[in-house]
């Protein structure tokens, strides 16, 4: 998930934003101008469309810093809970999703010592579990390096042992998740969760750095182990937070094709709205109260987005998958209506695209699913999984 907005068109987007006159995000139906269709499967979006599909991200899980409580990480950020094994995978797929995304932070579970940096048997296990139960429930399954924070905030002089470091994690990987025992059709590996460097531009995870780190990564995965990994898909994201204007910096090696490689983008603009009041975000208490009417000038800056994603998709035959990664609103302000509206016009124009998307996430603070209600929350579901047709004209 995005902590800061790194974007060159933050003014642009964030100006689109209408703030509303009530505290907590509030505001009725009447408020949202939004094309009632947007509701609705408008598009004729099924699963035959993309790879992933519409999927959901297990977000604030198995990417949780470790702790003495909490040794695995998961729990941290979950108020003790662990994902159920038994039951949500069930659940999501249930509610008609067809993918999930598991952040993991395996940095916190590798050792430091090269060249091994071998990683926490316990950790693999608990991971493999949560990818086995997955996949038993029918659902196609990204796994990720999340929250590598050391490798965005440290030197520039580190990087190299990061990258070293972050090559040693995939190979182990590599050689725990075989296409023998998960098939390319039921796992993708997502090389490293939004690029960046949190404290300075010119330190960490830099394009040119990243393209670097793209055929690296690449080559421990389809080369150093072609026999466990053959026809293995991938996933890569942009530099500068996984946002869509990183692509135009974006270089891949000649061995990425539509075959085998998805693009993925975060979507979480404009950054005012989706992250009114979040306590990591510096200064979110003064967005408390934005909204999103879904008025033209509020798609806009959107619509130019999509439109500058597709016109690089389509240049020199690309044509890759592109997965929306994460996209969501946090929950604690933002008026239902307003999240049901964004919602619904961020995952449709995906699906306009024949696009896949997860939202971010299923139950913390952006989440689809309702934990203490133990119910989907109406505004999100609705807006990710929507009825077939149109409403009748009256």
């Amino acid at each position: 998930m995005k902590l800061q907005l790194h974007s060159a068109l933050a003014a642009l987007l964030l100006s689109s934003v209408v703030i509303g006159c009530g505290g907590g995000g509030g505001g009725s139906s009447t408020d949202v101008v939004l094309d009632p269709s947007y509701y609705t499967n408008k598009y004729e979006y099924t699963d035959s469309r993309s790879f992933l599909g519409r999927g959901l991200n297990m977000g604030n899980y198995l990417e949780g810093p470790k702790s003495d409580q909490f040794p695995l990480g998961e729990g941290t950020w979950t108020g003790g809970r662990s994902i159920d094994v038994e039951q949500d995978f069930e659940d999501i797929k249930a509610a008609g999703f067809k993918s999930v995304r598991i952040p993991i932070r395996w940095s916190d579970h590798a050792s430091t010592e090269g060249p091994d940096y071998t990683i926490d048997e316990d950790f693999l296990l608990r991971v493999t579990d949560v990818v086995d139960a997955a996949i038993d429930a029918g659902l196609k399954v990204v796994i990720n390096t999340h929250h590598y924070i050391e490798m965005m905030d440290e030197p520039v002089a580190n990087l190299p042992g990061h990258r070293a470091r972050l090559k040693a994690i995939w190979d182990q990987i590599s050689k725990a998740f075989p296409v023998s025992s998960y098939s390319a059709d039921t796992l993708v590996f997502e090389l490293l969760n939004e690029p960046n460097a949190k404290t300075n531009p010119a330190r960490g995870v830099d394009y040119a750095a990243w393209n670097a780190m793209i055929a690296e990564l690449t080559q421990v995965i389809w080369t150093d182990n072609e026999t466990l990994q053959d026809g293995r898909k991938i996933m890569v994201g942009t530099a500068n937070w996984g946002g869509p204007t990183g692509l135009t910096n974006l270089t891949l090696p000649s061995a990425c094709t539509a075959a085998n490689t998805i693009i993925t983008i975060h979507w979480y603009e404009p950054f005012h709205f989706t992250h009114q009041g979040a306590e990591w975000a510096d200064g979110s208490d003064a967005w408390v109260g934005t909204t999103w009417r879904g008025t033209e000038a509020e798609q806009q800056p959107l619509l130019s987005l999509y439109q500058a994603v597709e016109n690089w998709n389509n240049r020199d035959g690309r044509r890759f998958e592109v997965f929306v990664g994460e996209f969501g609103v946090y929950a604690k302000y933002a008026g239902a209506d307003y999240r049901k509206a964004w919602t619904a016009f961020i995952a449709r124009e995906a699906e306009k695209r024949g696009w896949s998307w997860a939202y971010w996430e299923y139950d913390q603070g952006f989440g689809a699913y309702d934990r203490g209600n133990e119910q989907w929350r109406p505004e999100i579901i609705d807006a990710l999984i929507p009825v077939e047709a149109p409403p009748a004209v009256q």
